[in-house]
């Protein structure tokens, strides 16, 4: 049994890229499920696992060292998150099963946050470590992996039109690693296009009283909303390869981005600034709204392409398969 491991409240980067590593191990006939830490009534992820009919179960339930006492050498716990990661590897010292953490953070953290985060990464040499990208790989101070994040469910690619109006997305944590400052400064800058943001977080109250900006807080779920946007802006200061970008340029939405994480090896240099660099991200979207609907489409259809040569699940298993050594 593979058993993905995870603490979660709300649903996100991560939560997203554990559907998709469920949705894989499922398609390759393995046996899966989803372990909580806790259960947070009313997450988004159950009703996506159920309705995908993968199985979960909450730690918070039972006993923990019963749990892990029953497993067996051939099973696996795949944990994302320090929490996870420390937990699964706490038993393993006493249990036998295969323990593999995963690593995403690739923001500066701090006070409690940066404690546990920097425990994670110190007893890392107790399991077989996965990061999502090479900048967050080098933080890890024992053996690890590189896994970029991958989409399982490819929609077909559907020719459609740039909107009249420039329609500009942020997607994500309102934080000031993922730059949704930037962002705001970039909407006072581009009067003529009309601005997005999906999600919530610690500065969402910079967007009270933004004319420009239509704001939906967190939505379980991007896919309906993707034929609305025409561009998805990525200002962060800090990324590793997020999963919003995968699933923008799956549904052919192009991405511009700054440079930072291994969103360089996602997106095209022309589309890309330096982190230092990035109100040039205005020339970039003020370059696409110029754009007729023939370059837009090309553009779009390029974007939805390179997911599927180089980012679908199906070219990550095999080194998945090496890592559980089913």
């Amino acid at each position: 049994m593979i058993y993905l491991f995870i603490d979660s409240s709300g649903f996100g980067g991560i939560e997203s890229h554990i559907l998709q590593f469920a949705l894989l191990v499922k398609q390759q006939n393995r046996n899966v499920e989803v372990l909580f830490v806790d259960h947070y009534p009313g997450h988004p992820l159950y009703q996506r696992l159920c309705a995908n009919k993968i199985k979960y179960r909450f730690l918070s339930d039972i006993a923990s060292s019963s749990f892990f006492s029953l497993l067996l050498p051939s099973d696996v716990v795949h944990a994302h998150g320090y929490k996870a990661s420390l937990i699964s590897r706490f038993y393993r010292l006493r249990y036998s099963f295969r323990a593999i953490s995963s690593f995403h953070a690739g923001e500066k953290s701090s006070g409690k946050l940066a404690s546990y985060e920097y425990l994670n990464r110190v007893t890392s040499f107790l399991s077989y470590n996965f990061a999502v990208s090479s900048r967050i790989k080098r933080t890890v101070p024992f053996r690890c992996h590189l896994l970029n994040n991958f989409i399982m469910q490819l929609p077909v690619f559907k020719m459609r039109s740039k909107h009249q109006v420039l329609q500009v997305a942020f997607v994500g944590r309102l934080s000031h690693e993922k730059g949704i400052d930037r962002y705001i400064e970039l909407s006072d800058m581009l009067t003529s296009c009309q601005f997005h943001v999906f999600g919530d977080g610690d500065e969402q109250s910079r967007l009270i009283n933004k004319k420009n900006i239509q704001w939906y807080g967190a939505v379980d779920a991007m896919d309906e909303y993707w034929s609305l946007i025409d561009v998805l802006v990525i200002s962060s200061r800090a990324e590793g390869l997020p999963m919003a970008a995968l699933e923008a340029m799956a549904h052919g939405v192009p991405v511009i981005a700054t440079n930072v994480g291994d969103l360089s090896k996602l997106v095209a240099s022309d589309w890309i600034v330096e982190e230092s660099d990035w109100k040039n991200l205005s020339i970039l979207i003020g370059k696409l709204n110029a754009y007729d609907n023939i370059e837009w489409r090309a553009l779009s259809k390029d974007s939805h392409t390179r997911i599927v040569d180089s980012f679908s699940g199906e070219s990550r298993w095999e080194q998945i398969e090496k890592a559980y050594q089913l």
